[in-house]
């Protein structure tokens, strides 16, 4: 590959906060559904038991931007009733924190510099698919999910919608609080979010058909840190519609983390919960995951496991905030946890090729061990693309206009991956140049 990639990445990076969002504004906002969540449920927890769960974000309030008085932060989610037996049931992105840096110090970035944290707290903003475009644009006929019964997962835990815990974080030099060493409590509650939701699909879906089938496929998916909420979360949905034919897409979560952040969370007793919330496939592997083996881990287990499923990923060559968030790792395992110091810098090109590097193998180790699995591989730096959330005036639509992989528009691939009756994995990938 050349090297001008990588500054071409570079300038794009520099360049991002500035990028206006672009929006597919055909929809009828009157078609979603906002459904409430209750603070405290007693549900059927997915081994079957009655379990005692607490939906939340990561924090009860947040300021408002204009006057700085609190607003309610309270957990909904939404639907969109399909004309199908089909539904999409998606994941939203929003990053990630695991420790006093990113999970506190990292919220003074927006409040010092206007940028983002490295997660996002709020179920206000940033939360919600109307005007999402991608696909959840149904009024466009290459949309192959317009059709489609929709159900759209908000994120403002922190913990890639797996966590069930309440952490007490430290401000360590009171940039947050004005009180350096004070205690900030995080809800890190993601999965009893998940699992809230869960329960409403069961009762709605179930109650829709007088017939065991109530839906005939359903494509868990999400992007960024969804993507890894639809993979850690898929044999949940699965075994809640077993008879549905479930797959799962996993948009722009390559998994490709270090070590540090892997013996922080991937463990018994991390900060997530993940003991206590896992699937059994994955729980299994706690202690012993690696940073060098995760996605290929974590995906080989779901194929082996469900045969019938399938399974695809994809991302760009150079994905900008995927590599941000590996060097912030890297960042913190060398002991800097400054986020003021974790920006993207022209630099940096050796984090964008070792980030390719790693990625490109990860996805062809899977696909040469698995035969339910494939992947998409798109030129450039843009991260996600199921939503116009990272568009940019070359891509304004990503969903519909990726086709940079052999020339293969990735709406077709995807089309093919979720609708083909006998299925061949076809794996593609942009030409290094």
């Amino acid at each position: 590959m050349k090297s001008k990639y990588l500054f071409s990445v570079i300038v794009l990076l520099s360049s991002l906060p500035a990028l206006a969002k672009q929006h597919h504004n055909h929809q009828d906002k009157n078609e979603w559904q906002t459904i409430p969540v209750a603070s405290q449920m007693e549900i059927i927890d997915p081994s079957g038991q009655s379990k005692t769960i607490t939906p939340s974000c990561a924090f009860d309030t947040v300021p408002n931007p204009l006057d700085g008085t609190p607003l309610d932060n309270s957990f909904q989610f939404y639907f969109k009733q399909g004309k199908s037996k089909n539904v999409l049931v998606y994941f939203n992105g929003g990053g990630s924190c695991w420790n006093d840096a990113t999970c506190v110090a990292s919220l003074a970035l927006e409040a010092v510099e206007g940028d983002r944290p490295t997660y996002n707290p709020s179920i206000l903003q940033e939360n919600s698919p109307v005007d999402a475009g991608g696909v959840f644009d149904d009024s466009n006929r290459r949309n192959p999910f317009k059709d489609w019964s929709k159900v759209f997962i908000p994120y403002c835990t922190g913990d890639l919608h797996a966590g069930s815990s309440e952490v007490v974080y430290t401000d360590v030099d009171g940039s947050i609080t004005g009180f350096p060493g004070a205690p900030v409590p995080v809800k890190h509650k993601g999965f009893d979010n998940f699992l809230a939701v869960q329960d409403w699909m069961k009762t709605h879906f179930k109650g829709r058909s007088r017939h065991k089938n109530a839906i005939d496929k359903m494509l868990v998916t999400g992007s960024s840190a969804g993507g890894y909420g639809a993979t850690l979360n898929f044999p949940y949905l699965q075994a809640a519609f077993p008879r549905s034919k479930a797959m799962l897409f996993a948009d722009a979560s390559a998994s490709i983390v270090s070590e540090g952040f892997v013996d922080d969370v991937f463990r018994s007793g991390s900060p997530w919960n993940f003991e206590n919330t896992l699937p059994t496939i994955f729980r299994s592997g706690l202690g012993t995951y690696t940073a060098a083996d995760l996605n290929v881990d974590l995906f080989q287990r779901l194929s082996y496991r469900y045969p019938r499923s399938r399974f695809a990923q994809y991302t760009t060559e150079f994905d900008g905030v995927q590599v941000l968030f590996n060097k912030v790792m890297d960042q913190i395992d060398q002991g800097n946890t400054n986020p003021f110091t974790w920006a993207l810098q022209p630099s940096d090109y050796l984090y964008f090729a070792d980030w390719n590097a790693r990625m490109t193998a990860s996805f062809g180790q899977i696909a040469d061990t698995t035969r339910n699995y494939q992947y998409y591989i798109g030129e450039g730096s843009i991260h996600t693309i199921l939503t116009d959330d990272f568009a940019t005036e070359a891509q304004p639509h990503p969903f519909y206009d990726e086709q940079s992989a052999q020339g293969v528009r990735f709406t077709s691939w995807l089309n093919y991956f979720v609708n083909a009756r006998w299925f061949y994995p076809i794996s593609l990938a942009y030409e290094a140049q």
